[in-house]
């Protein structure tokens, strides 16, 4: 009801509606701006969850669970062991990704509980888990690691930016499962975050701030520690510490049979494409993490793919992560 002065009003009850008045408008103002912030919250929710299910419908677009079905359908037909193997495989991919014992989130969003739809395509930084990659690229890394054994690719498994460890220790693990005594698994990080831009050499690296995050830093210890857990720490484990410029032209890595990058800037991926790529073996595969996420990151496989002639098709993960495999020697282009 709007203020109205009667003739009788005395000053001090005048003063008393104007400000039961005002505070009324006050709290009006108040209510729809509440109104207005739950209809935003509302609408941002609504376009997460798209996103969301739009990764989900793209990893699954890749049909890597098919592939484990089919896999399970053929091991059943074969020993206890076998099959054994396959349930610790499943088993250990929901304890690193934080599945298993629903870990909630921890990083710039704040801490919020565990989210199975985000964590399913990497989309959080888990409070304790020891992989950010999420399920459906996990699933991917044990799908290819398993497709190079099986079809005899020559070389070690690697991995440049590698966060608490996690995708390398499920890497140690596919080898301990597959009964492999040879191969090794490269683990490279400088163990202290991200270096901070060099705007002048690589100007895709302008502004980016990943090196400002403590949470990217994990101690060599740590890794080391994590590797032991799950006791998967032995010499075929290799740490190749410090910045990828300085470890990785002089590597002890004679060939590779999966090389995956997850260095999100354009000077980490082009320092890892550009030494390692080449030890790549026919039949070898490819992962690049935060292709559709990270421009820099991009425009570093464009550049790079563009100046080796590589035109091996990039095949989708989950929205954010792209592979491709190297043909062999009977196919026309690397």
């Amino acid at each position: 009801m709007p203020f109205v002065r009667r003739p009788n009003d005395s000053i001090a009850q005048l003063e008393a509606a104007l400000a039961a008045e005002i505070q009324r408008s006050k709290e009006l103002a108040e209510a729809a701006a509440n109104v207005q912030r739950e209809r935003v919250d509302m609408r941002q929710k609504e376009i997460e969850m798209l996103a969301l299910v739009g990764a989900n419908l793209a990893a699954l677009a890749t049909r890597q669970n098919d592939g484990f079905r089919d896999l399970r359908n053929r091991l059943a037909a074969g020993t206890g062991e076998s099959i054994g193997s396959d349930l610790y495989l499943d088993l250990l991919e929901a304890e690193l990704t934080g599945t298993l014992h629903e870990d909630a989130e921890s990083g710039m969003r704040g801490v919020r509980d565990h989210d199975r739809a985000r964590r399913a395509v990497g989309r959080d930084w888990p409070a304790t888990s020891l992989t950010m990659i999420g399920t459906a690229r996990m699933q991917n890394l044990r799908m290819l690691t398993q497709r190079a054994l099986a079809e005899g690719v020559e070389g070690d498994l690697v991995e440049t930016g590698v966060w608490r460890g996690g995708a390398c220790i499920y890497m140690r693990a596919i080898l301990a499962a597959a009964g492999d005594a040879e191969r090794r698994v490269f683990v490279a990080d400088s163990f202290r975050g991200l270096p901070p831009p060099n705007e002048a050499a690589y100007p895709a690296d302008a502004g980016d701030r990943l090196h400002s995050y403590p949470q990217l830093a994990v101690s060599r210890q740590q890794v080391e520690a994590n590797f032991r857990q799950y006791e998967l720490l032995d010499e075929r484990v290799v740490f190749l510490e410090g910045w990828f410029r300085d470890t990785l032209p002089t590597a002890p890595i004679k060939s590779i049979a999966i090389l995956r990058l997850d260095g999100d800037m354009y000077e980490s991926t082009m320092d890892a494409l550009v030494s390692l790529y080449a030890k790549v073996s026919p039949g070898g595969f490819v992962i690049i993490d935060d292709y559709h996420v990270v421009r820099s990151c991009a425009q570093a496989v464009t550049d790079f793919r563009a100046r080796e002639g590589i035109q091996a098709p990039l095949e989708e993960v989950d929205s954010v992560a792209v592979w491709w495999q190297v043909p062999t020697a009977g196919e026309t282009s690397r």
